[in-house]
C-alpha cells in the first residue's frame, strides 16, 4: 500500500522538480516565481497527506480538477475549467431545458441577472438583482458560476428548487420552478404612441442585426419621428451583434468600443453607411450586461441619444478557451476587459444613466403577481372589450356628460375599490398594467410600462431640441 503512495510522492515531487528547473533556469526569475515554486512545494505536500491520511480513498482525476477549478476561481468569476469541450459546445448550442434567467457573480456571489418575460424563472417571481443562496439546499457559496448553472439547467418537465436574498426583504424567497424548454426571441417592434418606433431586444444573436435593420427600415417607411431602444434585462450576447447595432446609430468610422488585455488594445469602430439621425432613447436597467452595455455606453459617449432607466449589471469581460493537448479538456480564461469610447471600464461598474427612472418599486411588483390571472381584471376585459385601456384613455380625456365615458369610468373605480379591499394596493398605472397582462394588445404592455412612458416624454424633449437647432 505504501509503495503506491511512494510513487504518487515521487511522480508529484518529479513534476515540481521539472517546474522548478523550467523556472530557475528562466533569465526573468524573479521573487514571484520563488514564491510559486514554494507554493508548489506545499502543494505537493498536502496531496501527499491527503493520499496518506484521508479516511477515504481519493478519486485523483477529482482532486486535480478540484485543484484546478479551486485555482482559476482565485482569478476572476469567468474562468473556468472545462474537462468535456465538446460536450460544452453542444450543451450551449442546442436547446436546453432551464428556469430562463440569466445569473453572474456580484460581490462573490450567485446574483439573477435577467429573469426573461414569460417563462418560468420570471412567474415564479424571481426578480434581477435577487441572490441565489442555494440550489435543491445545496448552498451557492463555494460554487462556480458553471456549477450554478449546470444545477439550475435540466430535462424540462423537472423542477428545481431555489433560496433567494431579495434586497430590502427579511426573510429568504423559496422558489420551486419547473423547467421548460426556453426560447426567447431576440428582437420585437412595435409602433406606439404618436409615430415612435420601439425595439426590444433580448439577447445578442447573429439574427439580431438583420432583424433591427428591417425594423428600423419599417420605421422609416412609416415616417416614425423617433426611436425607443429598449435594452432592459438583455444579459448581452455576441460583440460583433452589439457593434452592428451600435452602427445603426453612429458614424461610420465612430469607436463603440475597445478591448485591453495584457498588451494589446484592440478597437471596434461602427460599420456601414451614415443614416438620418432620429432622435433616441436608449432603457436600461439592473438586468442589461455585457453586449447591452457596449451598445449604451457607445450611445452615451457619443451624445448619440439619451440614455434611461438605472445602473447596469457590470459584465463586460472577454474570455478565450483554450484547448488542452492531448485531452478533451479545455481552459477558459478571461484575457481582455471592454471600455467605452471615453474609456469607461463597464465591467464590475456598469453604465450609469443619463436620466434615472424608476420601474415599478418591489412592493408594487409582488401586488402585480397577486393580480395575474385575476379573475376581477379577467371579466373587466371581457365585459369592455380587449381594447379597454385605449377606451379607459378616452374616456378619461371625455366631456362629463358622456354617459359612456362615466359608465366606464364608474366601472374602473369598482375595481379599483375591489382591489383595495383585498389588500393590494397599487397605483394608476400600477392597474393599468395589469390590466394590460391581461389583453391581447401587445402594444398595451409596452404603453403602461412607467420607464417606455418616460422615455416618450423624454423624446418629445429632443424632438423639440432637435428643431430649434
Amino acid at each position: 500500500m505504501k509503495s503506491k503512495y511512494t510513487s504518487i510522492i515521487i511522480v508529484t515531487f518529479l513534476f515540481s522538480i521539472f517546474l522548478i528547473s523550467g523556472l530557475i533556469f528562466a533569465e526573468d526569475a524573479d521573487n514571484s516565481e520563488n514564491m510559486l515554486l514554494e507554493n508548489i512545494a506545499l502543494f505537493s505536500e498536502i496531496l501527499a497527506y491527503i493520499e496518506q491520511e484521508h479516511l477515504e480513498d481519493p478519486d485523483k482525476k477529482e482532486l486535480m480538477e478540484g485543484a484546478i477549478k479551486g485555482m482559476l476561481r482565485t482569478l476572476d468569476p469567468y474562468s473556468q475549467f472545462i474537462p468535456d469541450y465538446i460536450a460544452f459546445r453542444t450543451q450551449n448550442q442546442g436547446n436546453y431545458g432551464g428556469v430562463g434567467m440569466t445569473v453572474g457573480i456580484r460581490e462573490d456571489m450567485i446574483t439573477v441577472i435577467t429573469p426573461f418575460k414569460g417563462n418560468p424563472a420570471a412567474l415564479a417571481g424571481v426578480q434581477n438583482g435577487d441572490i441565489i443562496s442555494q440550489i435543491d439546499g445545496e448552498p451557492t457559496g463555494l460554487m462556480t458560476l458553471d456549477d450554478a448553472v449546470d444545477l439550475l439547467r435540466g430535462e424540462p418537465g423537472t423542477s428545481v428548487s431555489i433560496t433567494l436574498i431579495r434586497p430590502k426583504v427579511s426573510q429568504p424567497i423559496e422558489v420551486t420552478i419547473t423547467r421548460e424548454v426556453i426560447r426567447i426571441p431576440s428582437v420585437e417592434k412595435e409602433i406606439i404612441g404618436d409615430k415612435i418606433g420601439y425595439i426590444k431586444i433580448n439577447n445578442f444573436l447573429q439574427t439580431t442585426e438583420n432583424d433591427v435593420d428591417n425594423a428600423i427600415e419599417e420605421f422609416r417607411q412609416n415616417n416614425i419621428r423617433g426611436i425607443i431602444l429598449d435594452l432592459r434585462s438583455n444579459p448581452g450576447g455576441l460583440l460583433g451583434s452589439a457593434v452592428a447595432i451600435s452602427s445603426d446609430f453612429l458614424e461610420p468610422g465612430q469607436l463603440v468600443v475597445y478591448s485591453q488585455g495584457k498588451e494589446e488594445r484592440k478597437d471596434f469602430p461602427a460599420q456601414g453607411i451614415s443614416r438620418e439621425k432620429l432622435p433616441l432613447i436608449v432603457i436600461v436597467n439592473g438586468g442589461s450586461a455585457s453586449a447591452s452595455e457596449i451598445v449604451a455606453g457607445a450611445i452615451k459617449d457619443h451624445g448619440r441619444g439619451l440614455v434611461m432607466g438605472s445602473k447596469t449589471f457590470g459584465k463586460a469581460s472577454v474570455q478565450k478557451v483554450f484547448s488542452l493537448a492531448g485531452t478533451k479538456a479545455a481552459v477558459k480564461l478571461t484575457v481582455a476587459k471592454y471600455f467605452t469610447p471615453k474609456g469607461v471600464d463597464i465591467d464590475q461598474i456598469g453604465i450609469l444613466p443619463d436620466v434615472e427612472t424608476s420601474y415599478f418599486s418591489r412592493s408594487e411588483q409582488q401586488m402585480q403577481i397577486k393580480l395575474r390571472d385575476h379573475q376581477k381584471i379577467k371579466t373587466f376585459v371581457e365585459e369592455n372589450g380587449d381594447d379597454v385601456l385605449e377606451k379607459l384613455y378616452a374616456a378619461e380625456h371625455a366631456s362629463r356628460d358622456d354617459r359612456q365615458a362615466g359608465k366606464l369610468l364608474r366601472a374602473y373605480r369598482r375595481l379599483t375599490d375591489a382591489f383595495t379591499e383585498e389588500q393590494i394596493i397599487l397605483s394608476d398605472i400600477g392597474i393599468k398594467y395589469a390590466i394590460a397582462l391581461e389583453t391581447q394588445n401587445i402594444k398595451d404592455e409596452i404603453m403602461h410600462d412607467p420607464q417606455v412612458v418616460a422615455a416618450m416624454e423624454q423624446l418629445k424633449v429632443l424632438e423639440l431640441f432637435a428643431k430649434q437647432n
